[in-house]
């Protein structure tokens, strides 16, 4: 399989990347910011091809502008002793500073330019699933809250600012709050004692780094309460009755080895229970799930990508029936783009959030890039591009219209499935392209206007 490795700087791995617009005194003109391992980089968006790139060490800081609120700043180092400033416009720029914002501790440091404050550290307790409490690490960090193991202050887990709807007082338990997060309510629990200092650092980080303001909210439910709806919207038992269970060992970061749960199938959810106590551990909705991951040479592994980027790692002896029965579940939900396949989705080939549509400008650069890069190692590049661009229900922009628009479209359509049946056969092609072909010529003939171009080619 290709790499998502970038030529210029050895190394540098892509995470994430987003559609941009950048504004010099050359004018505005598109480009795709990337976040990766060891750089940031902007691409030419129709060639793919690196026009800057800045190793952390020369990157100083990213700030988003108080003009608009899609706007935002990068300071980089330029020469010695100097800097440079540039300015970008993007419609999904929280995403874009939290993802930069994760390679903080990397950034180099310039004269005149402020360093963002050491992680702030808070210690303190979780409610746990169990109801019990567990000690923990609070600590606030650039882009978001993490929460440490406190003996070998490991990372548990994170909520980035991005993610949190609010923060609940508890008025009747003592230094008691919730993080409201996950877009349904769900309910993270903890009990600080300097509760008030870290609510007010917690707002002013998120504020200052990613432009997210961080609403404070008072309920009427105490402790009991919030326990008990800590599920959010599905804290009802509608939303927590099982129509199908499986017994699953799942890997997780919070222990050290396999764990095991029943992952129950409810109409809306996916549900994780503790089999000793069948208490729900976490739900899931079934809308959120991006696509189900079924590993290719271990017949038990498997995995399920939700729309904010979380991946979760299990095990079942009944993997099959199990996959079948989310897929089912989820598409009857609503969710067309479901589907299943055999890698993990590429975070840093797609151009947008996963829980956002790409712009149809980037539909019609991708399928030119399919149809005029030919054959190779490229290719399989090409079609990843494009199918972790595209929905798997099919193109959003295809629908015929007025004068040369729909003829274009039918062109570039036909241009692409005309370059993926040119390798049709081709022996040394692997398994995961060749798979990804098969993935790239759903989503072209999926529309109206691609299946007629499909039932319409020579070959």
């Amino acid at each position: 399989m290709f790499s998502t490795i970038l030529s210029k700087l050895e190394g540098n791995t892509e995470v994430a990347r987003y559609y941009t617009t950048k504004h010099s005194w050359r004018g505005k003109y598109r480009r795709l910011y990337s976040v990766g391992t060891r750089a940031v980089a902007t691409l030419n968006p129709a060639t793919q091809e690196i026009t800057n790139q800045w190793e952390y060490k020369d990157f100083v800081d990213i700030v988003p502008s108080q003009k608009t609120s899609n706007e935002f700043v990068i300071i980089v180092k330029k020469g010695k002793k100097g800097k440079e400033t540039m300015t970008f416009t993007t419609d999904y720029r929280t995403d874009l500073l939290t993802e930069t914002l994760r390679f903080r501790p990397l950034f180099g440091t310039l004269e005149g330019v402020p360093k963002h404050p050491d992680d702030q550290k808070f210690s303190g307790y979780k409610y746990q699933w169990t109801e019990k409490r567990v000690s923990i690490v609070l600590a606030i960090c650039s882009c978001s809250l993490m929460q440490l193991d406190p003996g070998s202050q490991r990372r548990l887990c994170h909520y980035d600012y991005k993610d949190i709807e609010g923060i609940v007082l508890i008025e009747d338990a003592p230094g008691a709050f919730a993080i409201m997060s996950g877009g349904f309510g769900r309910l993270h629990i903890f009990a600080l004692q300097n509760r008030d200092e870290f609510i007010r650092k917690l707002v002013g980080a998120a504020q200052a780094n990613v432009g997210e303001n961080i609403a404070i909210k008072r309920r009427q439910l105490g402790l009991e309460g919030c326990l008990s709806k800590r599920l959010g919207k599905y804290s009802d038992d509608e939303s927590l009755t099982s129509l199908a269970e499986f017994n699953v060992q799942k890997m997780s970061r919070r222990h050290t080895g396999p764990v095991p749960r029943i992952l129950c199938l409810s109409e809306t959810c996916l549900v994780e229970r503790d089999p000793g106590t069948y208490a729900v551990v976490t739900c899931r909705p079934l809308a959120e799930v991006f696509s189900l991951i079924r590993h290719p040479s271990e017949p038990q592994r498997f995995a399920i990508e939700y729309i904010n980027g979380t991946v979760r790692r299990y095990t079942s002896t009944n993997r099959d029936s199990l996959l079948a029965s989310i897929l089912d579940g989820v598409r009857a939900s609503g969710n067309r783009d479901v589907h299943v396949k055999m890698t993990i989705t590429l975070r840093g080939l797609r151009t947008a959030p996963f829980n956002m549509p790409v712009d149809e400008e980037v539909e019609s650069q991708l399928m030119k890039y399919i149809g005029s890069i030919g054959t190779g190692r490229s290719f399989g590049y090409a079609v990843a591009l494009f199918n972790n661009n595209v929905p798997y229900s099919g193109l959003l922009h295809a629908v015929t219209q007025e004068g040369l628009f729909a003829e274009n479209k039918e062109k570039l359509i036909n241009l692409s499935l005309t370059a993926l049946l040119i390798v049709e056969g081709h022996q040394d092609v692997p398994s995961e392209e060749l798979e990804a072909h098969f993935h790239a010529l759903r989503r072209l003939f999926a529309s109206k206007a691609g299946f007629h171009a499909f039932t319409n080619l020579p070959k």
